[in-house]
């Protein structure tokens, strides 16, 4: 396992700038990373879960020390108004950092720009911006909404202009989401490189991967991504296999075929599970081996497969000084 210590290095500013005249003829070899940077996907819990369950998942990804933990919102979960409640309750018991999901589909302009107020007020200091999936029969959403992601970062980028003194001179850290197999809705594959070109342009700092179950996948789409002009990182978003049904739900969630390898794999094990970490965890090893050098896990809140997983790996919470 790559060695990680605390947080990651900084990046090179320059590295990070498409209009960077040396980054078009940049053919060196990347460099291996000295620390891996690890990050959490949490979900707003609903209004009658156990806070025993709850308390015990915040207390296990802290002992981590991640990065950062992005949480997510929707409409079970009062679209934002339950994430920046619980964006509240992770920054005053914990000292992760926080990362804001944001979705075109939660409100007009508008509403959207209260709506980063509200979450900066919460404690954010990061947002993931997403277009969001559009309601059912729809082909796109009212004029009086974002439109697209890259217009939403813009938007941030606008609110955090104005407030700068609340930032102490620093910046909100903007992510958007990547497709390694491509989005469902792009009509060409070219296209899903355009469009992360674009929200770069816009201001995005980071790119978080939504599922993929082979890790050639994501190896290649990283490696098309940096010839196509892109240098924000390219973190891989990792959820862990448990079951066959899980898999299958995975894959539907992604709108991706469900891989007929791993079907038999788990149906031919004599423990669904533990197999299911252990096919995770090559996923895992693989990016680590590839010098990936991050990891995003989307825990669904499960603190125990969170952990599985990890452990399966050789990450292990830090020993406390002392």
């Amino acid at each position: 396992m790559a060695p990680r210590v605390s947080a990651s290095a900084p990046l090179d500013d320059s590295s990070d700038n498409p209009d960077n005249p040396d980054n078009a003829e940049n053919t060196e070899p990347r460099t291996r990373s000295e620390r891996t940077a690890l990050s959490f996907e949490v979900i707003p819990p609903r209004h009658d879960a156990d806070e025993k369950k709850i308390s015990h998942l915040l207390e296990t990804l802290e002992s981590y020390r991640p990065d950062y933990i992005s949480v997510t919102s929707s409409c079970r979960s009062g679209w934002l108004d339950g994430t920046a409640k619980f964006i509240s309750r992770i920054d005053r018991e914990t000292n992760m950092r926080t990362l804001a999901h944001l979705a075109c589909t939660a409100g007009t302009k508008q509403e959207m720009v209260a709506w980063i107020n509200r979450l900066i007020d919460s404690g954010v200091r990061g947002l993931l911006a997403l277009r969001g999936d559009l309601p059912e029969g729809e082909v796109k959403l009212p004029e009086d909404h974002l439109q697209y992601a890259d217009e939403l970062v813009r938007l941030i980028r606008e609110v955090e202009g104005q407030q700068a003194a609340r930032f102490a001179a620093g910046r909100l850290a903007v992510a958007v989401a990547s497709y390694p197999n491509g989005h469902y809705q792009a009509r060409t594959d070219d296209e899903n490189f355009d469009v992360l070109l674009s929200k770069q342009r816009s201001g995005a700092d980071l790119a978080i991967s939504q599922l993929f179950f082979e890790a050639e996948d994501f190896l290649q789409f990283r490696r098309r991504a940096e010839l196509a002009g892109i240098r924000i990182p390219q973190i891989p978003g990792i959820m862990p296999i448990t079951s066959v049904r899980r898999l299958r739900r995975m894959a539907e969630f992604s709108s991706l075929p469900v891989p007929e390898h791993l079907v038999r794999r788990l149906e031919n094990a004599r423990d669904e599970r533990a197999e299911g970490i252990a096919i995770t965890a090559e996923l895992v090893q693989a990016m680590v081996d590839n010098d990936v050098g991050s990891l995003h896990i989307y825990t669904h809140n499960n603190a125990e497969v969170t952990q599985e997983l990890l452990d399966a790996v050789g990450i292990r919470p830090p020993t406390a000084p002392g």
